[in-house]
Parts: structure tokens; sequence; C-alpha cells
């Protein structure tokens, strides 16, 4: 399994030091960026922009982290925020791609005792500006105790003094004293902290499964681009998961991608595990009203049956497309809408 290193302001800036990293087996590194935030310490590693471009120049894949100091309870919900904004701030400044590894370590005493709202306010914003590739670092004591578990799935934990790493994360940091050169050191299982998949078409990706016909609606399952073209070479803007875009078309790149065109006119990707379609389009056979709608005498939706409230169940007994959507129709002949907002499919 490949392994990497997290560098400080405390390690050397040569190209020479990150040479004898790659020498020894380094396989990226993370440098410490940022501390606090704006209105707060304002801390950023004067040392950062030299060694990004020492490790850079002789090939080592490289990413950034960000010292966490925030307390919501102490200083208000914006706390959190005003650390990501430092953060993107100098990510940006220092060249930081968006696909590469950004980590927010969460370890400081000044911490909340559960401090899982400010991280994930503080990871949502960092997405939210179109950085994918987010993680968490902290201390295996915290994991699962003070921190939850379902934050993310790119768990970076610090262990020492153990032989194997008891818990589910993808790196592991186990010393700090890599190769006895004093420096951290960890494993990256399955060596995944420096690669992400951004949904375009490459050797591991043409097997993606692609919608190839018009869902209508869709859900974003990741923090997903909105481009101006097909090719995807003009980015507007990016969009957080969990925002919903209605679909007019597909479209397929050069080599053949599907794409969905919004009702917009702008782009985006059409890989399902970016994005999922919003409405039942299977027989989910019975659901619950999850949101109150109405039910309906016909597909068009003019005569109205009644109106239900969360909580009422149907038996379902097909899935009919009318027009841009999708309908449930009923045991008893009604229409009812499959748009996921409102119903749920019954286990």
């Amino acid at each position: 399994m490949p392994e990497f290193n997290d560098v400080a302001v405390y390690q050397p800036t040569t190209q020479a030091y990150f040479k004898k990293l790659k020498s020894y087996g380094s396989s990226g590194v993370l440098v410490k960026l940022t501390q606090g935030s704006a209105s707060g310490t304002a801390y950023v590693n004067i040392s950062a922009k030299s060694q990004l471009a020492s490790a850079r120049a002789v090939g080592l894949p490289v990413g950034a982290y960000h010292y966490l100091t925030c307390n919501s309870s102490r200083y208000g919900a914006g706390d959190p925020v005003a650390e990501a904004q430092w953060f993107v701030k100098h990510l940006k400044s220092h060249g930081i791609k968006e696909t590469e590894p950004v980590i927010v370590d969460v370890e400081d005493g000044s911490l909340m005792t559960n401090p899982t709202k400010d991280v994930k306010a503080f990871v949502s914003y960092v997405e939210s500006q179109g950085y994918k590739n987010v993680w968490v670092y902290t201390m295996g004591s915290w994991f699962g105790n003070r921190l939850s578990t379902s934050l993310t799935k790119r768990w970076w934990i610090a262990w020492y003094g153990i032989s194997k790493l008891p818990i589910s994360a993808k790196a592991w940091q186990y010393t700090d004293n890599w190769k006895r050169i004093g420096v951290d050191g960890s494993i990256d299982y399955n060596g995944v902290m420096f690669k992400y998949d951004d949904g375009k078409v490459t050797t591991k990706t043409k097997k993606a499964s692609y919608y190839g016909w018009n869902p209508k609606l869709v859900q974003a399952l990741t923090p997903i681009g909105i481009y101006k073209d097909v090719e995807f070479k003009h980015r507007v803007r990016y969009f957080k998961a969990g925002t919903q875009f209605k679909i007019k078309s597909v479209a397929k790149s050069k080599a053949g991608t599907p794409r969905l065109v919004t009702e917009s006119g702008f782009y985006i990707t059409a890989n399902r595990t970016n994005v999922r379609n919003w409405y039942y389009v299977t027989n989910p056979k019975s659901v619950t009203i999850i949101k109150s709608t109405y039910l309906y005498k016909d597909k068009g939706r003019t005569k109205r049956v009644r109106k239900y409230g969360k909580g009422t169940v149907f038996t379902i007994t097909g899935v009919i497309r009318w027009g841009d959507i999708w309908l449930l129709k009923t045991e008893s002949g009604f229409y009812l809408t499959a748009n996921k907002d409102y119903v749920r499919i019954n286990s």
C-alpha cells in the first residue's frame, strides 16, 4: 500500500528534501496551509508556497490541510464557515486544484466536545467552492466518540503504537518519525488520497453507468459542475450535493459520453454516481406520503380527488410516464406523483 507524508512550517522547503521523501517511498505530500480565520489567528504557513512548489518539482502529488480551531457555541454559527473561507482563499492563492486532496485537521482542544456540526459546516462550504476531494483528519479516540462516523467517507485517522488500524478509514497516520527522518508518515489504503474521479471519460470510468434517457428531474449526489458546453470545457459554477435540476434532453460529447441538458440550456454529468433520477420509474408496489400532495382522477392532473397528508399509504399497480413526469397509478385507479420528495417506497 502506498504511503504519504504531511509537512508543516517545521519541515524543509528545498527540492532536495522532497526528492529524499520520494526516494524513501513517499507517494505524495500534504502541506499545512492555514489555521483559524481572517478575523481570528489568520495563520498561513509561510513555507507552504515553497514546499508545494518543491514537491511538485520532483513529481510528488500534493494537497493541503487546515488546522481547525472554530467553536460555534462560543463564537456563533458563522465561525466554522469563516475558517473555511480563510482556507479556500489560500487554497486558490496557492494553486491547489479542485481534485487535489484538501483536509480539515480536527484535534484541537478548543473545539466543542462534539464538533461534528462545526466540521460538517466547514466541509460543506469547502465543497460548495468546487473542492471535491475533501477529507477529515482526526485521532482514533475521537472517531465515533467526539465525531460522528457518518460525517464523511474520507477519514484519515491518526493512531500511533498499534500494528493495525482497528477502525474503518481510507488513510492511517501511524508515525510521527517516518523512516526516522522526523516527519509524519501515513498509509494510503487503496491509493485513494491523491486520486479523484471527476466523472470524465478515462480508462477507469468508461464502464460507469450513465443516463441515456431523459430522467426529467435529477438530484446531485455529490458536488457537481454545470457547463456551457457539452465537452465540459467552460464551467459556469459548482452546485452542492442535494441540488435538483430539471432536465430537457440528453446530449453526447464527441467521445460519446452522455450529458444531461438542463432546462436552462446548460450541461451536467449524466453519471449515475453523481446524479440520481428523482422520480420512481418502476413500480414500487407500495408508497407512503412524506409531503402532503393530491390524488387525481386523470393523468393530466386536472381533476383532484383530495389532498392526502404525511403518513398516508397507497398500494401502487403501475408507473406511467405522462409528458415530463412520471405518475403512480393507485389500486383505486387514481393517480399520484412519483416524485421522491413526496412519496417513499415502503420496504
